[in-house]
């Protein structure tokens, strides 16, 4: 799970580093185009029993006014597809790190702009001009940055924001345990976190009674509701089916879990007061 980062590459941003990424998982470095960002096809896990795996989750950053009207103004550029609206709120600082470190296709003689339209495909690396990226520029993954609610602080200073929220598992081994009951082979399993006590039901948005609640734990994801269509473009799950620490499997809301491997997105005050996006570290 990440641990705060101070390597000379980026020091001073509070940026976290994976520490031990699930085995298995590719990197999103080559994932960005995905059609959904916080829930991609889940990979297939054994329905055993596992060790339950308590987490912590990171303190929530609660949005100021200033914080706010960036969000809003995020989300109107990405609903409008606006790029120069978009170029605005980009931090003339704005770096990009794989796992905390600097990422391969940083380039460190250009510009923020241009970093951040290679990463986001509005532009192909190398190029002096926009386009020529496959699916290309990458809205949805912007998009889907912009309608996650949950930030937390990644520097004791707070001067660094990011999002989706973090957590960490509060002991490894048991972790380790837990996956070497339910993972496959090399290719590993997707593991989520409850972000508060949840209930767990029988079926997407069943109203009857919860089967029952799980604390702050990370549970194996094998499904997502409503599910793709072939040949259509996904839509952004409501809920997901979870693998619950008896070897069955459940259903909670969307909203109520985060992914531990994940891209995050990070916002910097200026010293004017305002806020800008200022980093992009991608989990692979």
């Amino acid at each position: 799970m990440p641990e705060p980062s101070q390597n000379a590459g980026l020091a001073g941003t509070g940026a976290y580093r994976w520490r031990r990424p699930p085995r298995g998982l590719p990197g999103t470095a080559t994932l960005l185009a995905a059609a959904t960002f916080a829930f991609a096809a889940p990979a297939a896990s054994k329905k055993v029993p596992y060790p339950e795996v308590k987490v912590t989750v990171n303190e929530a950053y609660k949005p100021d006014p200033a914080f706010e009207k960036m969000r809003g103004a995020f989300a109107t550029s990405i609903a409008k597809k606006d790029v120069a609206a978009l170029m605005e709120l980009v931090a003339p600082t704005f770096i990009w790190t794989a796992n905390g470190q600097p990422a391969d296709e940083l380039d460190l003689g250009r510009d923020a702009l241009f970093n951040f339209k290679v990463v986001f495909g509005f532009r192909a690396p190398g190029k002096d001009e926009d386009g020529g990226v496959e699916n290309g520029p990458f809205w949805d993954k912007l998009g889907e940055f912009a309608a996650d609610p949950t930030y937390y602080k990644a520097n004791e200073a707070g001067s660094l924001v990011c999002g989706p929220i973090a957590a960490e598992v509060v002991d490894d081994d048991v972790f380790e345990q837990a996956r070497k009951k339910v993972e496959i082979g090399d290719e590993g399993a997707d593991w989520y976190f409850t972000l508060a006590e949840t209930s767990v039901a029988k079926a997407p948005g069943d109203a009857g009674a919860p089967l029952a609640k799980v604390g702050t734990v990370a549970m194996p994801l094998v499904g997502v509701y409503p599910p793709a269509e072939q040949g259509q473009p996904a839509a952004r799950p409501t809920h997901v089916e979870v693998l619950l620490p008896s070897g069955k499997s459940a259903w909670v809301p969307a909203a109520s879990a985060s992914p531990f491997v994940s891209d995050r997105l990070c916002y910097a005050r200026t010293p004017s007061g305002e806020w800008k996006i200022a980093l992009m570290d991608q989990a692979n």
